[in-house]
């Protein structure tokens, strides 16, 4: 059996491991001139202080506090105030955002020496608001649009300092409860046989929860599914540009082509249906066989195929045999039967 050579075992181990170690000292090296250098004390204090002076307004809290103010606090911790910790350049809020600048008022203390977007005509407060949000996508539609022909302040739905729901920083609790504060005709919805408004479990329409100090969840649907409170596509502020639009955003079943259409369902669906709600079934603006009688008048008083009962105590009434009534794409559905 041949003699083997086991020392040459050792010079293969170093012949691999030297290259490596050559691979690592240079990638030390590009770090070390390529690389990010380290802040010097003087830099990381005064980024400090600046992302500091961006969150809780260093300058306002000191007399703020003073007098029981908790408005800089408040601040602080909203979204805007928030949006400090990670800007520090002129997209972060500050108090001066809001308030102008402010060495008049540091220097005499005086409520008046400040702007207040609160006190201001609602064109104008609406203004200091757009300074930051005009970039928002969904207020490109806010110009012109009835919230704002009508005078409405931004602030009159939101609070900066004392926003009751932290999501989007509304004076109420829930979106539909500020909706109904002005829309208080739409509330008798929540009530109605059918509804889009439908009410969770832990809700029931009126402040109790709040009372108990437990935070409502409101509605499962609320107002702004439909509507864009800053001015929507369609007309009403709907989210889409017309309303058969919005509609199919949750009915997509609804929205054809069908082989043998219903003109009333393809030309607007109030035509038939109440969106808010309706003491009917499915949202009917009136009973079944009613509503088919605004339009087929000319089977008012009997059917041929009702055994000669009248169409009004027919079961259910036309829908009882013509079911596909939103359109069919069966051959032999031009009378939306089964």
């Amino acid at each position: 059996m041949p003699e083997q050579n086991y020392k040459t075992a050792p010079s293969s181990v170093t012949a691999r491991i030297i290259p490596l170690l050559i691979v690592v000292a240079f990638v030390g090296l590009f770090l070390t001139f390529v690389g990010p250098t380290a802040p010097t004390p003087a830099q990381a204090q005064s980024t400090t202080q600046a992302v500091q002076q961006t969150v809780i307004g260093a300058e306002c809290r000191e007399c703020h506090e003073a007098s029981h103010d908790r408005n800089v606090e408040s601040f602080a911790l909203n979204i805007n105030g928030k949006s400090g910790k990670f800007l520090n350049d002129s997209r972060a809020a500050r108090c001066e955002s809001c308030h102008g600048n402010p060495e008049k008022h540091m220097g005499s203390g005086k409520p008046e020496d400040i702007i207040n977007p609160a006190k201001l005509p609602s064109a104008q407060g609406n203004e200091w608001c757009l300074k930051c949000h005009v970039v928002d996508r969904h207020l490109n539609n806010w110009k012109g649009a009835p919230h704002d022909r009508k005078d409405v302040s931004c602030l009159s739905c939101h609070s900066v300092h004392h926003a009751m729901s932290p999501e989007r920083m509304l004076k109420s609790v829930t979106v539909e409860e500020g909706c109904f504060s002005c829309h208080n005709n739409i509330k008798k919805a929540l009530f109605q046989r059918s509804t889009h408004l439908f009410r969770t479990e832990n809700w029931d329409g009126t402040n109790s929860s709040r009372a108990e100090g437990v935070h409502p969840e409101g509605l499962k649907m609320n107002c702004v599914t439909c509507h864009n409170p800053h001015g929507g596509e369609g007309r009403k502020m709907l989210v889409a540009r017309s309303l058969n639009d919005t509609c199919y955003q949750c009915h997509a079943e609804k929205r054809g082509p069908f082989l043998w259409e219903h003109a009333p369902v393809t030309e607007n669906c109030m035509t038939c249906h109440t969106p808010h709600g309706s003491n009917n079934a499915s949202l009917l603006v009136t009973r079944s066989h009613q509503l088919c009688q605004q339009c087929h008048v000319n089977i008012l008083a009997r059917h041929q195929t009702v055994a000669g009962f009248d169409v009004f105590t027919f079961n259910r009434g036309c829908v009882n045999c013509h079911t596909q009534i939103h359109g069919s794409n069966s051959p032999a559905g031009k009378a939306f039967v089964r």
